[in-house]
């Protein structure tokens, strides 16, 4: 186990590079770090966001030569062999709410807002982003937007604008198509405010957490979650699945990194590292190591059992 130090600031998001050789920690929305793991003194190297950074969307190209990530303003990269920063503008230039894409960057989902409130879907073909299909949202709510890894689907959760004191009603999960936009399945969330939603890698299942509360949704019938409550009075915070979706990885504000078994949602593991409240966990590619990051600035990387 060890410990990479930041400024004092939140880690928002973490991620390794495909050959887990290197780090890379969002802190505070404002700037960037990235360690060579292999380096002996293990000095980071400091990158601008270039913008205000967009949580969820930190990750490594697949040949690892660069990091990428979300601005409100659209993506941006960092060469590491030129050191380099470049930017890309969202499709037809549109500000999105939200921008994702798939891990082969072929195929890409969008929300957003005034004063065209709509989600639309993506497919590249050679240098361009054509639009697939435009979903209007000017009488839905719609948050927690998550794209799987495949790119063939994506979940987000809604409700009705239409009715009176609508957002105090709860939502609800809803599948879609990522090439359609048809609903393929729904489920029910009995809260009135949005979590962050992640997908299982093979796409069995989809996971959340509010407040004291993880939940998952077995794919494709959706449906009623499985639901299990945090241990304490403490939040969990984030999570993250391995890259075989045989465990997931739960941040809480209790300091400790919770192991459950997907499945069944048994905890089997915990791991209590007293670096403050925890705000973000990823699991390397290899499946060989972990790495949380804590509301301080602390980011914890550890080989696991």
């Amino acid at each position: 186990m060890r410990v990479l130090k930041t400024p004092p600031a939140r880690i928002i998001d973490v991620a390794f590079s495909p050959d887990c050789r290197a780090v890379a920690a969002a802190v505070e929305a404002t700037f960037l770090l990235l360690w060579n793991l292999d380096s002996p003194t293990i000095a980071p190297v400091r990158l601008d966001a270039a913008g205000a950074y967009r949580p969820g969307g930190l990750r490594f190209s697949a040949d690892g030569r660069q990091l990428l990530w979300h601005n409100t303003d659209g993506p941006r990269a960092y060469d590491r062999d030129t050191r380099a920063n470049t930017s890309e503008p969202p499709p037809q230039g549109r500000t999105a709410a939200w921008w994702d894409r798939s891990d082969d960057g072929t195929r890409g989902v969008s929300a957003h807002g005034m004063p065209d409130y709509h989600l639309a879907g993506w497919l590249l073909k050679g240098d361009e982003w054509v639009r697939q299909w435009a979903l209007s949202t000017r009488d839905l709510s719609a948050d927690g937007y998550a794209l799987e890894p495949s790119g063939a689907r994506f979940a987000m959760l809604t409700r009705p604008t239409t009715e009176p004191r609508w957002w105090e009603r709860p939502m609800r999960l809803e599948v879609r198509d990522a090439a359609t936009a048809d609903v393929l399945s729904t489920g029910a969330y009995p809260y009135s405010y949005a979590a962050r939603l992640r997908f299982h890698p093979a796409g069995k299942q989809v996971a959340g957490i509010n407040a004291m509360t993880l939940l998952a949704w077995d794919l494709p019938a959706g449906g009623e979650p499985r639901v299990v409550h945090s241990d304490n009075r403490k939040h969990l915070t984030a999570l993250a699945y391995d890259p075989t979706g045989a465990r997931l990885f739960v941040t809480s504000n209790d300091e400790t990194v919770h192991v459950f078994d997907p499945h069944t949602l048994a905890r089997v593991n915990r791991y209590e590292w007293q670096l403050d409240k925890l705000s973000t966990v990823t699991v390397s590619p290899d499946g060989t190591l972990a790495a949380a990051g804590s509301a301080t600035g602390d980011v914890v990387v550890w080989d696991l059992d």
